[in-house]
C-alpha cells in the first residue's frame, strides 16, 4: 500500500528538498523573533503586518469579509495537515510528516493571525467549516496538499485588488507568499519542479469556492 511505504513520493535529491525544508522555515525563525522583539503585539497576532493591520482605523466591511473567506480557507488547510500529522491518511515518511507537520504549524498561525485581526477589527470570526476528505495514501495526499496550496496562492491573488485597507493589503501579501512557497514545497515533495509558470493566476472567489467544495461538508 502505498500510503505505508517509507520511500519518497518520488526519487529526489535529498539536499533539495532539505533546501526547501529550510526555505520555508526561515519564516518560522522570523516569527519566533518578532514575537520575542515584539511583545504581546506580535505574539497575538502571529506576524508583525498582522499587528498593524489589527490597529486599522474605518476598516470596510467588505475587508473584514475577505478576511473571514480567507480564514475559512485557512481553517480547511490547517485540517487537512491535522489530519495527515495525526494519521488519518496512514503512514508518511519522513520527509513527508516533516513536510505535513511545518504546513501544520504555518496553516494554524495563519489561523490565528486572522481571527485576532478579525476580532481586533470588531468583526466576527466564522468559525471553522466541518470538512471532509477522501481516503488518501502518501501520494495521493501530497498531490492534494498542491492542489489546496495553489487554491490558497490563487484565492489570495485574486482577492488582493479588492481589499481597500492598506495595513490589510500588506497582512494578506504577507500569507500570499507563503502560500505560493507551500505550494513549491509540496511539488518538491511530489519529485516535480517547484517552479512550473511563468505567470501567477489569480482565482475569484466563485471559482475559489468550486476548488474548496469538494473538502467542505
Amino acid at each position: 500500500m502505498e500510503g505505508h511505504t517509507t520511500a519518497p513520493v518520488r526519487a529526489e535529491p535529498a539536499e533539495s528538498i532539505a533546501v526547501a525544508e529550510g526555505f520555508v522555515q526561515s519564516r518560522r525563525g522570523f516569527l519566533n523573533k518578532a514575537a520575542v522583539l515584539g511583545g504581546t503585539a506580535f505574539a497575538v497576532s502571529g506576524l508583525g503586518v498582522f499587528a498593524k493591520a489589527a490597529r486599522a482605523q474605518n476598516v470596510p466591511e467588505s475587508d473584514l469579509e475577505i478576511l473571514n473567506f480567507a480564514l475559512t480557507l485557512e481553517y480547511l488547510e490547517t485540517d487537512f495537515y491535522k489530519r495527515a500529522v495525526g494519521g488519518e491518511f496512514g503512514r508518511l515518511n519522513t520527509g513527508v510528516s516533516r513536510f505535513a507537520e511545518l504546513l501544520y504549524s504555518h496553516e494554524s498561525e495563519h489561523v490565528a493571525a486572522l481571527s485576532s485581526t478579525i476580532s481586533s477589527l470588531g468583526g466576527t470570526p466564522v468559525k471553522a467549516p466541518k470538512t471532509k476528505f477522501p481516503k488518501l495514501n502518501q501520494r495521493k495526499f501530497v498531490r492534494t496538499a498542491i492542489a489546496l496550496e495553489l487554491t490558497g496562492v490563487g484565492a489570495y491573488g485574486g482577492a488582493f485588488p479588492a481589499i481597500k485597507t492598506k495595513a490589510i493589503k500588506e497582512a494578506a501579501l504577507s500569507i500570499h507568499s507563503v502560500e505560493a512557497r507551500h505550494a513549491a514545497y509540496a511539488r518538491i515533495v511530489a519529485g516535480t519542479s517547484g517552479a512550473k509558470e511563468s505567470f501567477f493566476k489569480a482565482l475569484t472567489m466563485e471559482q475559489t469556492l468550486a476548488k474548496a467544495k469538494p473538502f467542505l461538508a
